[in-house]
């Protein structure tokens, strides 16, 4: 019972600060879960957590929580990155330049309602530099809240402890701030959507029908029957330069054998070809190939040899490659059908 009292009350305990941010995280997102109006508040509700916890006296050593802040802020920028940093010069090309100059605006338009308030509510003349630089910091850590901006709390925190500032921590204020701030996100949009009149049921339709006119791009998977005599004895390859069109065979039923086809393997009758190709080409590489079949039991015999695996791309040495340039089916006899980038499947 001691070590059991100790592991939930000894604040010392690297264990109990582990236990404590297991519950903590554990109760906010399964609180997160839960919709009002069918909104959540997802993974926000672990900060409420923690702050319920931090007023119940639930705290631990410095050296452990700065060594989890610092870990945490560090997971997630390198998350965000992941995330968004493969299309980031892209969307450039799309309206980023705008995009970009509006978020640098709302930025600019934060920092002076922060300085604002700060004189107006905060400032006073008669009190000593001291207690005003500390109010100023205080809001700093308000306005991160605010904006729900962790890497601008844990920049601000790193250029405080620069300049030896010594008062409360500026978190307290951002812990506040950060709830209101989602809330009010998500409140600000409810509001736009009914003063504007917007229908999501239309807009999501018109989204839908936006992606389909976009057949070019857009993948369509396909099993094709060989049966055009014209074709038969033909290679993977001098079927692709024959049809004029790109296309992906990424798998073949020939004589109850699924096999992985490469550039030369050599089609016959009554083979099945799993093909994904561009929506709008895919009646053209129909005719010439044959005819559209049902979807053989056999493709997904889940004790087949073959794998389908979704890949993200990390290494330095593939960004900006090309496919052919990679040479995958070659090296190492993998069809690549489909590249998902920015919420978007494309047809590789």
């Amino acid at each position: 019972m001691d070590w059991l009292q100790s592991l939930f009350f000894s604040t010392d305990s690297v264990a109990h600060i582990v236990l404590l941010y297991a519950l903590v995280i554990s109760v906010g997102i399964g609180l997160g879960r839960i919709k009002v109006g069918g909104v959540s508040l997802g993974v926000t509700f672990v900060l409420f957590a923690g702050i319920v916890a931090g007023h119940f006296g639930f705290t631990g050593t410095n050296n452990v929580l700065t060594f989890v802040q610092d870990f945490g802020l560090i997971l997630f920028v390198y998350c965000i990155g992941l995330q968004v940093g493969p299309g980031f010069f892209e969307s450039f090309k799309k309206g980023g330049v705008q995009l970009n100059l509006m978020a640098m605006s709302i930025i600019l338009l934060n920092v002076l309602c922060c300085i604002g308030l700060y004189f107006l509510v905060f400032y006073d003349g008669g009190a000593s530099a001291e207690d005003n630089s500390r109010n100023l910091a205080m809001m700093v850590g308000v306005l991160c809240g605010a904006v729900t901006n962790t890497p601008g709390l844990g920049a601000a925190n790193e250029a405080l402890t620069q300049i030896g500032y010594s008062g409360p921590q500026i978190a307290n204020g951002y812990a506040c701030a950060y709830p209101l701030g989602v809330v009010g996100i998500i409140g600000a949009t409810i509001l736009l959507r009914y003063l504007c009149k917007v229908n999501l049921d239309k807009e999501k339709e018109d989204l839908a029908n936006s992606e389909s006119s976009n057949k070019h791009e857009k993948p369509h998977r396909m099993y094709v029957e060989v049966t055009n005599p014209a074709v038969k004895g033909i290679s993977i390859k001098q079927l692709r330069e024959l049809a004029n069109r790109d296309f992906v065979c990424s798998r073949i039923l020939h004589e109850e054998q699924i096999i992985l086809p490469a550039k030369d393997t050599v089609l016959h009758l009554g083979d099945h070809l799993l093909i994904v190709c561009a929506a709008d080409e895919a009646e053209a590489i129909t005719m010439l190939i044959g005819k559209l079949v049902e979807a053989d039991k056999e493709f997904d015999d889940k004790h087949s040899h073959l794998v389908s695996r979704r890949i993200l791309i990390t290494e330095d040495d593939v960004n900006g490659k090309t496919l052919s340039q990679l040479s995958l089916s070659g090296k190492f006899g993998v069809n690549v059908t489909r590249i998902y980038r920015s919420g978007v499947d494309l047809f590789a």
